[in-house]
C-alpha cells in the first residue's frame, strides 16, 4: 500500500530497501519531440490559476527560481485549479511523514528564456567541442523553448506543468539521485531503472534515490498527470505533452500571462492571451 507509515526519523536515517514498502519500477515512456508534442490541437478551458501556497498546512511552495533571482520569477508558484486539487490528491497518497515540495509551476516567457539561456551556456561550457545545433537539441531536452504561441506554448506557461520534490514533514528532503534542473543524463526518470536493466548493482545512495523516484513517480501518475521522461521532478496535466501521451483529441490549457498588478489586466495583451490578475486569494 502507498500510504503505509514511513517515519520521519527514517526518512532521516534512511531505511534499507527491504523496509520500504514494495513499489513497482517506472515504466518506460515514450519521447515525443517538440513536433510530436505540438500536433496536439489546444482548446483552452479557461480555468483559472492559483496559488498554490494556500495549502501551506499540506504541501510546501519554495519558488526555486525567484529565490535564485531569475528574471520575472514570481514569489509564489501558480498553476491552474485542477492541477491545485491533484497535487492534494498526490501528496494524499504519500506515505505519513512525508509530503510534496513544489518548486515551479506556472514561469513567464522571461523567466523561461532566462533559464533556456543558462542551461544553453552551461552545456556550451561543459561541451566545447559540440556545434551550436547540437547544443540546441540538447537544450530543449530540459528547458522548453521559450514561447507564448497559442498552438506551441511551453508547457510552463500554461499553468499546466509543475516542478517538485519530496520532504518530511520535519524538513528533510528526500535524496533524488540529481538536483533540481540538473542537464544530465542522470536526471532522466528512468535512469536508475535503466542501470537495474542493464545488470549494473546499485551503490545504497542509488538505491535510496531509485525508491524516492518510484514513489513521486507513482503518487503524480496516480493523481493523473504525465511524467516528462528526462526530468524525474517535471510533471503535466492539460497540456499537449499531457494529450499526446494520452492520447487525446486535444490539450486543455493554452499559455496564460500572469500579473500582480490588478491595474495592468486592464491593458490588453499584444500578443492575444489573457492576463490573469492575481493579487488575492481567489485569484
Amino acid at each position: 500500500m502507498i500510504n503505509a507509515e514511513y517515519t520521519s526519523e527514517a526518512c532521516s536515517k534512511g531505511i534499507t530497501m527491504q523496509q520500504r514498502m514494495d513499489l513497482p519500477g517506472i515504466p518506460p515512456a515514450a519521447t515525443p519531440n517538440w513536433s510530436d508534442v505540438f500536433t496536439i490541437e489546444i482548446r483552452e478551458n479557461g480555468e483559472r490559476l492559483l496559488p498554490l501556497s494556500l495549502a501551506e498546512n499540506q504541501i510546501l511552495v519554495r519558488p526555486a527560481y525567484y529565490s535564485a533571482g531569475i528574471e520575472k520569477a514570481l514569489p509564489d508558484c501558480y498553476a491552474r485549479d485542477e492541477i491545485r486539487r491533484m497535487l492534494l490528491a498526490a501528496n494524499s497518497l504519500l506515505p505519513k511523514g512525508l509530503r510534496l515540495v513544489i518548486l515551479d509551476a506556472w514561469r513567464s516567457k522571461e523567466t523561461q528564456t532566462a533559464l533556456f539561456d543558462a542551461c544553453r551556456n552551461a552545456l556550451e561550457k561543459a561541451y566545447p567541442d559540440f556545434d551550436a545545433g547540437r547544443i540546441k537539441k540538447m537544450t530543449e531536452e530540459f528547458v522548453a523553448p521559450p514561447s507564448l504561441n497559442s498552438t506551441r506554448p511551453s508547457p510552463h506557461s500554461t499553468g499546466g506543468a509543475v516542478d517538485l520534490t519530496i520532504a518530511s514533514v520535519d524538513g528533510v528532503p528526500l535524496a533524488m539521485g540529481a538536483p533540481f534542473d540538473y542537464p544530465g543524463p542522470v536526471s532522466n526518470t528512468r535512469y536508475f531503472e535503466e542501470r537495474i536493466e542493464k545488470g549494473e548493482k546499485l551503490l545504497e545512495e542509488e538505491q535510496e534515490a531509485l525508491y524516492n523516484r518510484r514513489l513521486l513517480y507513482d503518487v503524480m501518475i496516480k493523481a493523473g498527470f504525465v511524467n516528462y521522461h528526462g526530468e524525474w521532478w517535471h510533471f503535466e496535466y492539460g497540456t499537449q505533452r499531457w494529450g499526446f501521451l494520452k492520447n487525446k483529441q486535444y490539450a486543455l490549457y493554452g499559455p496564460r500571462i500572469i500579473t500582480l498588478n490588478t491595474f495592468e489586466a486592464l491593458i490588453p495583451c499584444s500578443s492575444g492571451n489573457d492576463i490573469t490578475a492575481l493579487v488575492t486569494a481567489g485569484g
